[in-house]
């Protein structure tokens, strides 16, 4: 084992770690460290773990990968996502700790601006998280003990670090992963192994102990995250009826300016275009997934495309290709 890396795991992180932000570049498989990538289509496997499903924006171009380490306590990953939509989470008698890992500052949770704070979720957590862009998050899994700060913590919570241990933090993170990436024979050490995830434990635990919770300090919108179930709520019940805004703002109870204000706010997006995306993932799911006598033309109507050429525009739009080519490569890939 190279000793210095010892070290750095030892001294909670360095300077140079915490400011480079660690990327895919520098990380490789190893016998300690799984690294994979993912297409939207398949990303959904790898989140059932935290009870969370996410629901893509647009195919884009960004490669969604993941990097994973197993430790005796812990899980530890670094992600690279995509624009989405997150809901869930359930996470039974366990927590999650999403750090940031880039500069992007444009995610939000339950209608609340992350930035570049930590989102800590243990238990069940009511969450929608809207995700224009893709981001480089870490992610470290664990059982929480019975004890400050983990005892307090329910549910989600916006934590908010002082800057330099947001950096060390980080710095721990890209460390760790660099010592499983290039001395993964460290890890086969139990003392070595019980010295990486016990710094990394100690760093983070130090990080929340000293965060400023920012949902004790910003009350969540709670009622327009009741308006928002409600009218998905409304337009799954039926999706080939496409609900103009003022029937589903009258059906929910609440003005279009009401429901306007709070699909932006919570999904980043107006009522019509939000009803577009659902119903858009939902036939690119049902092309992948139904039964082997499915056609696009079917798939389509069942949810409220009626004119097939704006349809399939659409769907091209979002997902890079025509509904037709993702109805023949599923055939080919289950046949």
């Amino acid at each position: 084992m190279d000793q210095s890396l010892l070290n750095i795991a030892r001294d909670g992180g360095n300077e140079s770690a915490a400011e480079r932000f660690l990327s895919f570049q520098g990380l490789k498989p190893s016998s300690a460290l799984e690294l994979r990538s993912y297409d939207i289509d398949h990303f959904g496997d790898s989140e059932k773990y935290a009870g969370a499903s996410s629901m893509p924006l647009s195919s884009g171009s960004t490669a969604i990968m993941r990097a994973r380490l197993t430790l005796p306590n812990l899980s530890l990953s670094l992600v690279k996502t995509f624009p989405r939509i997150i809901r869930g989470y359930h996470l039974a008698h366990a927590a999650a700790v999403v750090v940031p890992m880039d500069h992007v500052t444009s995610t939000r949770i339950n209608g609340q601006s992350i930035g570049s704070s930590i989102v800590v979720l243990k238990g069940a957590s009511d969450c929608l998280v809207h995700e224009p862009v893709g981001r480089l998050i870490g992610v470290i899994y664990f059982t929480p003990p019975a004890c400050e700060p983990w005892s307090r913590l329910d549910g989600y919570h916006l934590l908010n670090p002082a800057a330099e241990m947001l950096a060390t933090l980080r710095g721990q993170i890209s460390t760790t992963l660099e010592i499983a990436a290039n001395d993964p024979d460290v890890l086969n050490e139990p003392t070595s192994r019980a010295v990486v995830e016990q710094s990394l434990l100690r760093v983070m635990d130090a990080a929340i102990a000293t965060s400023v919770d920012l949902r004790s300090a910003h009350a969540t919108t709670s009622t327009y995250l009741r308006i928002v179930a409600e009218m998905e709520s409304l337009i799954r019940h039926d999706l080939t009826i496409w609900h103009k805004t003022t029937e589903m703002a009258e059906r929910v109870g609440v003005s279009v300016r009401t429901l306007q204000s709070a699909t932006q706010a919570i999904c980043g997006m107006s009522p019509h275009r939000y009803s577009r995306v659902l119903r858009l993932w939902s036939v690119r799911r049902q092309l992948r997934t139904g039964p082997a006598r499915r056609s696009v033309k079917a798939c389509a109507i069942a949810h409220g495309f009626w004119h097939l050429s704006e349809f399939a525009a659409s769907y091209r739009a979002a997902f890079g290709e025509l509904p037709s080519e993702t109805l023949h490569r599923s055939l080919r890939e289950n046949g």
